[in-house]
């Protein structure tokens, strides 16, 4: 079993790290989401903006440091993460999100299932952009 599991860090390790940052970074944005769009009354827009941008600084360090583990300079990357958590989190989630209000009206569930569904595709534009971001070429 040990055997197993260690094959598959060293296939999927930075899936899978990436997986566990993602959650991280998903609960603690849908926790300020929340606060700000349901109890704030912040416009749901504007609230994803100010959650992601939050937990954009925290997903760097976590990023550079514990999923890609880069050896890539700081200022380089930072720029690159940037560009890529801020197109992600502002068109890609704010696109998504607006579609789904457009589409299931607003209310305290559709605003957290438009944050997932916005989620989940600023999930898979960060990953594909983040591995040219933070890989070296070997």
């Amino acid at each position: 079993m040990k055997e197993k599991i260690k094959k598959l860090t060293e296939k999927h390790g930075e899936k899978i790290r990436y997986v566990i940052v993602g959650c991280f970074n998903t609960v603690l944005d849908f926790c300020i989401y929340g606060l700000l769009a349901n109890i704030i009354g912040i416009p749901q827009i504007l609230a994803s903006i100010i959650s992601t941008t939050i937990c954009v600084s925290i997903s760097f360090v976590l990023n550079y440091k514990f999923v890609w583990r880069s050896s890539k300079s700081l200022k380089y990357t930072i720029v690159g993460f940037l560009v890529v958590s801020f197109f992600s989190a502002w068109v890609v989630q704010s696109i998504a999100i607006k579609l789904t209000l457009l589409v299931f009206g607003v209310s305290w569930f559709t605003n957290l299932a438009a944050k997932a569904f916005g989620s989940l595709c600023g999930m898979v534009t960060n990953y594909l952009g983040y591995k040219f971001v933070f890989k070296t070429k070997n």
